[in-house]
């Protein structure tokens, strides 16, 4: 059994304190007062019940806003928050760390550059950090603290940086779920679907995220042939780039797509139901597009791999929201390595 603090009090959180506390780990739940409500009701209601593609409840030891002595009593740290976050968490839980103490990111997206440069500003640097590839799971949930996994629970990459570290961070979490160690954090952030899926469905259905009055489906509203045969260009421009870096890609989502498709499929029966993007302020946008989106391509243009239509989707969704998201995004450049050559790139990330 482990100690183990989950921050972030969202879908994936409540979710995931559940199955670990099903599992028999002494599990605490907590975020920053800015969820103070959140929190409370939770801890008002207690047992945080799992449906969709995991069954059950689990009832966290403890739900609270004390994030020092939540940190502070845990062996392990899960932080599982919009990557928007990251330096907010970093610096939040950095005061109660030390080296008996493991973080791992659950949402990706390289955010372990950040984590570590706050850590390191805190004189936090012996802390084993790294993230999973992409989120735990796709879930929502509702008020009555009800959580809905909406794919087959599976094993995550995991990946911790530096990538020496990664056979550590492997064993640290073993307990928690299964993972398969990544070469790097590149590697984790860029093999999940969301690279391709997320960026896709928003261009594509920018016009009717926007009048959809909050109630826009991806997963029933935007996904047909087309998208699909955008879907097997983009892994295209991807599998370049893995293979200039010496990564193997995982498949096209395709097959995904096309069991959406098929109302008979039922791999895909609870994943179907999953609202969003109800609007352009939505996560698959204000996150993925600057956090992920851009990081790919900051690492393309350095393996010298062209990907126009990733860099044609960003320019297009920064034009219909009027934000220039590779200007303030997660890149190279703005992370202060910018004119890393190719094998700069590799030496700094897969070690």
């Amino acid at each position: 059994m482990k100690k183990i603090t989950i921050v972030g009090c969202g879908s994936t959180g409540h979710a995931l304190a559940a199955l670990l506390a099903q599992k028999g780990h002494e599990v605490c739940l907590t975020d920053s007062s800015a969820y103070a409500d959140m929190l409370n009701e939770s801890a008002r209601i207690g047992t945080i019940r799992l449906a969709g593609f995991a069954r059950g409840e689990g009832t966290p030891a403890r739900i609270t806003g004390d994030v020092a002595g939540a940190v502070g009593a845990a062996e392990l740290i899960i932080c599982c928050t919009i990557s928007n976050r990251d330096e907010e968490v970093a610096r939040m839980i950095a005061p109660y760390l030390d080296e008996s103490k493991s973080v791992l990111i659950g949402a990706g997206n390289c955010g372990s550059l950040v984590y570590r440069r706050v850590f390191d500003a805190c004189g936090r640097s012996g802390v084993l950090l790294g993230e999973v590839g992409g989120n735990f799971f796709p879930c929502r949930l509702s008020e009555d603290r009800t959580a809905t996994i909406g794919l087959p629970l599976g094993p995550k990459a995991i990946a911790a940086f530096p990538p020496r570290d990664t056979p550590r961070l492997a064993e640290a979490f073993r307990e928690v779920w299964e993972f398969t160690p990544a070469k790097s954090i590149l590697l984790a952030a860029f093999n999940g679907p969301n690279l391709i899926t997320h960026p896709a469905g928003a261009v594509l259905n920018a016009a009717a995220i926007e009048n959809s009055g909050g109630a826009f489906n991806l997963f029933q509203d935007g996904v047909s042939p087309g998208f699909i045969r955008l879907v097997d260009r983009l892994w295209e421009e991807k599998r370049s780039v893995f293979e200039a870096l010496g990564f193997t890609p995982a498949p096209s989502p395709r097959k995904m797509f096309e069991g959406i498709l098929d109302e008979h499929d039922e791999t895909y029966r609870y994943f179907r139901q999953m609202g969003g993007p109800g609007s352009l302020d939505h996560r698959y946008i204000t996150e993925d597009i600057p956090l992920l989106i851009c990081m790919f391509i900051s690492v393309a243009r350095a393996a010298g791999v062209a990907v126009p239509l990733y860099e044609s989707m960003v320019n297009l969704l920064s034009a219909v929201t009027g934000d220039d998201f590779y200007a303030r995004g997660r890149t190279l450049e703005n992370l202060g390595m910018g004119g890393l050559s190719r094998e700069e790139v590799l030496a700094r990330f897969c070690g």
